[in-house]
């Protein structure tokens, strides 16, 4: 072999084992990393009480002021009424303030309700939810709200069992309120028992 050529081979074997080493080390590198172990999640945001007040933005992007005031739960005894899939439709009465600005709750494409139930998360169209008596006949989150004219809405979930945490998640955040594992929130039924009457025809 010619000396010219035995260079070349020695320069050609030389440059594969550069690059095959870079190559073992990422390799390396990267199992060592698939196997790291997980790290932990961060804690949820505290549990607050019902009826307390968080600022979010509307769907115009204004703040509004959104409190839990009333919680009902309703199992339809009326033959043909709709019933829940699960146990119970629960309407969620929540007091809503525009703070500067007239706008409307967020839709629930940005922004959503949801009632945990243990390891369970039921929202505004799990089961049947969307059937509930009260919705299309009592306010809903499409409600425009104005300065100095705070609306009640409602939400309506359909759940196993009363109580649980109530959650908002969206762009501003998570939220997290107890629950009552009764009818509570004096003052803010009417519509909803209004609605119920209406549609069981009594």
């Amino acid at each position: 072999m010619s000396p010219r050529v035995a260079a070349l081979s020695a320069a050609a074997l030389l440059a594969i084992a550069c690059l095959a080493a870079p190559a073992g080390a990422n390799t390396e590198q990267r199992t060592h990393t698939t196997h790291q172990p997980a790290t932990a999640r961060a804690a949820a945001p505290k549990l607050l009480k019902f009826g307390q007040s968080v600022l979010i933005k509307g769907e115009k992007g204004n703040p509004l002021r959104i409190t839990p005031v009333g919680v009902y739960y309703h199992r339809p005894t009326w033959g043909p009424a709709t019933k829940p899939r699960n146990t119970y439709f629960m309407a969620l009465a929540v007091r809503v303030t525009a703070v500067s600005k007239a706008d409307a709750m967020p839709l629930p494409y940005g922004s959503q309700w949801r009632v945990k139930q243990g390891s369970s998360a039921f929202t505004t169209s799990s089961g049947k939810a969307t059937s509930a008596p009260w919705v299309g006949r009592a306010q809903g989150a499409w409600v425009t709200i104005h300065p100095k004219s705070p609306e009640v809405v409602y939400e309506a979930f359909d759940v196993r069992v009363k109580g649980g945490v109530l959650e908002w998640s969206g762009p501003d955040g998570l939220y997290r309120w107890r629950i009552p594992a009764s009818n509570a929130g004096k003052g803010t039924h009417e519509a909803v028992l209004d609605a119920i009457a209406d549609y069981e025809g009594r």
